[in-house]
């Protein structure tokens, strides 16, 4: 059975590097692309993500990436055939977080650029050796333009909850219970939220899951997406014999 092709959308700091060990996992079956959005706010960097997609796609965010997602399911073009929404919510910015963005732009601005991202990846890596340096290496890579253009954007987003119930695509919300920057309580409330949704909860993993625990957020998103085909197939067999 042919999938639709997935488009997936990396973290702040983070490029295709991030979505690589999910998609290895995933294998041929699947047709993966990484787009990293480009832009100063979160609309921005839909319309950068919307002019590179395919007409069709299946639409996998995580952090940041989820917070893009949800605002390019929210315009309702009828491109997005379903969503998978990792490690992230729906919320704005809480006060602490906005400040701690103002706080890094700041560093950045001042030259500090290496001091931000020593301040930062441990925090998303858990310190985890492998992981941290990892997430060091892509934020480096990516820049200090592109890394206050992401704090301003993340800063800067709105609360959608209430537009939640509006996204009517079939949804997959993954969580992890050991993710300190967006708690497994935040999934769940994404999920009970959004009208088509399945949640997913990762255990032994923090906020980068596709990193921490690649086996598990693939086999996570290859079963919803299988379902999804399935369905589709069976549904397209009715209509031929009708």
């Amino acid at each position: 059975m042919t999938h639709p092709q997935l488009v997936m959308l990396p973290a702040l700091g983070a490029d295709s590097r991030l979505w690589q060990p999910v998609i290895d996992e995933l294998g041929a079956e699947f047709d993966c692309t990484v787009i990293r959005g480009e832009g100063k706010t979160i609309e921005a960097m839909a319309d950068h993500v919307l002019s590179k997609a395919p007409k069709e796609f299946i639409l996998v965010g995580i952090s940041m990436g989820g917070y893009l997602s949800l605002e390019i399911a929210l315009r309702n073009t009828g491109r997005v055939k379903a969503l998978a929404l990792f490690n992230t919510s729906a919320v704005a910015a809480p006060e602490d977080r906005r400040q701690n963005s103002i706080d890094l732009i700041s560093l950045v601005e001042s030259g500090a650029f290496q001091r931000a991202i020593d301040r930062t990846t441990p925090v998303v890596s858990r310190g985890i050796p492998e992981i941290q340096r990892l997430a060091a290496a892509m934020t480096k890579e990516l820049g200090p333009r592109v890394f206050v253009d992401q704090q301003r954007a993340v800063l800067g987003r709105s609360d959608r909850r209430a537009e939640l119930n509006t996204i009517t695509c079939p949804t997959l919300v993954v969580g992890s219970n050991e993710d300190t920057i967006t708690p497994p309580k935040l999934s769940e409330d994404l999920a009970h939220r959004l009208p088509n949704a399945r949640l997913v909860l990762i255990k032994g993993s923090g906020h980068f899951t596709p990193l921490e625990q690649p086996a598990e957020a693939a086999a996570a998103l290859a079963d919803f997406i299988r379902a999804l085909t399935e369905d589709a197939a069976q549904n397209d067999q009715k209509i031929a014999i009708t």
